[in-house]
């Protein structure tokens, strides 16, 4: 089954609009298989390519999502993108986040780099939700810190 993703900004605006395969919907997550649709570009020092193969989990009450990055051909893992964003918004057929700038870049070998700072910084945020984001940031090093020990 295709899903449409709908990036949002912070305000709601729609931002970017793909398809992806919906590998698995669960109570509180939707797990979706997409591919890289844009132009080469370099995010540190990990390379995203053109038909990079991404595994992109939604969670529907954490204030994040994650992208588990592959290259194609070869599937070999790249590492994970991470967006602080609002919980995802499920309905059939399509998953809606609102981003909120701040990301995580984490390398395979635990190495992670917290992107977009001065964006984050630049949003006009209440202060509950400035703080959720900050929240979810530390939750999601925190995270990847056990995970990759």
């Amino acid at each position: 089954m295709y899903i449409t993703i709908i990036k949002g900004d912070h305000n709601g605006r729609e931002v970017w609009r793909y398809r992806g395969r919906l590998l698995q919907r669960l109570v509180d997550r939707i797990v979706v298989e997409a591919f890289f649709d844009r132009e080469d570009r370099m995010l540190e020092d990990l390379a995203l390519t053109k038909g990079d193969r991404f595994v992109e989990t939604y969670f529907t009450a954490r204030w994040y999502n994650y992208f588990k990055i592959y290259t194609q051909p070869g599937d070999l893992l790249k590492g994970w993108y991470c967006n602080v964003s609002y919980p995802a918004v499920y309905q059939p057929g399509r998953i809606a986040y609102r981003d909120l700038a701040l990301d995580l870049l984490v390398f395979p070998d635990g190495r992670q780099v917290v992107l977009d700072r001065d964006e984050f910084q630049a949003l006009d945020l209440n202060p509950e939700i400035r703080c959720q984001a900050l929240k979810a940031l530390a939750e999601l090093q925190a995270e990847f810190s056990q995970r990759l020990k």
